[in-house]
């Protein structure tokens, strides 16, 4: 333990965001609780600290109550009893990071778990909040709870969503960027260079291309599709290995299911242009996507600069 109710344990050094701290370091912000979609989110952390050089920083949220809403019936101040509970939850968290990752476990108390994942993201000058699926009775590998909802809607970083049943094993190998038609991509490409710059992986530029909304021949559509990845791909620069992919299907569900996605890869998306200045906010044509996605996606962040290039 090193200070009130934060064990931490310092493992060995191990960002899809390309700003680190004042100190230099990349450190991801890990939501924890000890179910099995905390859990999913502590493998992805790890997967992508090991390809990224980042450090975790996983982060128990005990909700406090109001002093308006007393407990009935009344039990007395359990307070006690949740931090302990939290606490061997990190513990246990911490004995299953690799000795080559930097990890340290914390309890902190807000009103969500929402608002505290994001003061940690302020505490520890975070560069990436990780998060895994609501759980529940579904088909789909991501479900999105109202903790990630708020997340999505607040964050002025980068949010990585694990899907259910994520297992993680190895690191990230290839980082897959999608780049849509509507102009407004700089940002992904700009994020996805710098981290393939950072972390040596292989960046693969991928639109999905809907037969169902392809007015006239699609041929040409897809030739036109092509033509703006291989642009984009010419000015993310010559030193990062680039390839580019047109996934096409009837529907959007079925471009999705007809890509071959790489197990250890994730997915760079951008906010769609209704987001606010630093904040997340998923476009029409992204939560599609989410639903039939077999790999963890990371959402970035609009900035103003990009509502100007836009415009």
């Amino acid at each position: 333990m090193t200070g009130p109710a934060t064990p931490a344990g310092d493992r060995g050094t191990s960002a899809t965001s390309t700003t680190a701290g004042q100190d230099g370091t990349f450190r991801y912000v890990i939501g924890y609780n000890g179910d099995k979609r905390s859990k999913d989110a502590l493998r992805l952390g790890i997967a992508l600290a090991k390809a990224f050089n980042a450090e975790l920083e996983i982060v128990c949220i005990l909700r406090s109550d109001e002093p308006y809403l007393p407990v009935y019936p009344p039990v007395g101040d359990v307070t006690p009893m949740l931090r302990r509970q939290a606490n061997n939850w990190l513990h246990e968290a911490l004995d299953t990071v690799p000795d080559d990752v930097v990890a340290r476990g914390h309890v902190r108390t807000s009103l969500s778990v929402a608002a505290g994942l994001l003061a940690a993201v302020v505490e520890f000058e975070a560069t990436l909040v990780v998060v895994g699926a609501a759980s529940g009775k579904y088909t789909a590998k991501f479900s999105v709870g109202p903790v990630t909802d708020a997340l999505l809607h607040r964050a002025g970083v980068p949010v990585a969503l694990a899907p259910r049943g994520y297992k993680g094993v190895t690191a990230i190998k290839r980082l897959y960027a999608g780049i849509g038609m509507r102009p407004g991509a700089h940002r992904i490409m700009r994020e996805a260079r710098e981290a393939a710059y950072r972390s040596g992986l292989e960046l693969d530029l991928v639109s999905f291309l809907p037969l169902d909304h392809v007015q006239g021949e699609a041929t040409e559509a897809i030739a036109q599709v092509e033509r703006n990845l291989q642009s984009s791909a010419k000015e993310i620069g010559e030193h990062v290995p680039v390839s580019v992919q047109v996934v096409r299907g009837k529907t959007l569900k079925k471009a999705v299911a007809e890509m071959d996605w790489q197990p250890d890869a994730v997915l760079l998306v951008g906010s769609s242009r209704l987001a606010g200045e630093r904040q997340i906010f998923l476009g029409t044509t992204t939560s599609r996507i989410l639903r039939h996605l077999p790999i963890p996606m990371i959402v970035l962040p609009l900035r103003t600069s990009e509502k100007e290039t836009e415009s």
